[in-house]
């Protein structure tokens, strides 16, 4: 992914707006993830650092790898990245309707 360490703040609001659209959960990603260089592309990349907090729920470790991974092979995108991040501060904003 292109500008990647010029994006950080956009790609921990993804991050963390993806988890809590899926598991509705919000979730403090401080310290679960660095950006550093792939030794062998030099490209940079994200690594995973995660905690118990993460460790301990199957389902969301699977789920943040999975986006991570999207992010570091390329196929997630800056502009996809804001365009999911837009949609998700959408749906945020608009008001919860009660089923009976």
């Amino acid at each position: 992914m292109e500008n990647m360490l010029q994006n950080i703040d956009l790609i921990h609001r993804y991050l963390s707006a993806s988890i809590t659209d899926q598991f509705c959960i919000i979730v403090d990603l401080e310290g679960e993830y660095i950006f550093t260089q792939n030794i062998v592309s030099k490209k940079t990349i994200i690594a995973t650092t995660f905690t118990n907090k993460i460790l301990s729920d199957p389902q969301l470790k699977l789920f943040l790898s999975a986006l991570i991974a999207e992010i570091n092979s390329g196929r997630c995108t800056v502009d996809l990245i804001r365009e999911r991040t837009r949609h998700f501060e959408e749906i945020r904003q608009q008001p919860v309707r009660q089923i009976i």
